[in-house]
């Protein structure tokens, strides 16, 4: 129980921080675009910072979707081990 109580706990840290990534991806585009448009020396062409934000969005997505989706994964077959036992 022990070794499943332990994958339960870490799958749903995952989870939530798969959430996050999710529901916060404008606030983390933001901010990775007004980090790489100050790379740049802070000018840049509309577009280009434009597509880099919706890249960044993107990404976070697409992490966001992955740690939450296998971790919830991970979550669903840790609880049917645990009940089965």
């Amino acid at each position: 129980m022990d070794k499943n109580n332990d994958v339960l706990k870490l799958s749903l840290i995952f989870a939530i921080i798969g959430l996050v990534f999710i529901v916060f991806n404008g606030h983390f585009a933001n901010g990775f675009g007004s980090v790489y448009l100050q790379s740049n020396g802070g000018m840049m062409d509309t577009g280009e910072y434009l597509f880099m934000k919706t890249s960044y969005a993107n990404a976070s997505l697409v992490i966001g979707g992955i740690l939450f989706s296998v971790s919830f994964l991970a979550m669903i077959f840790s609880w049917y081990q645990w009940k089965n036992k």
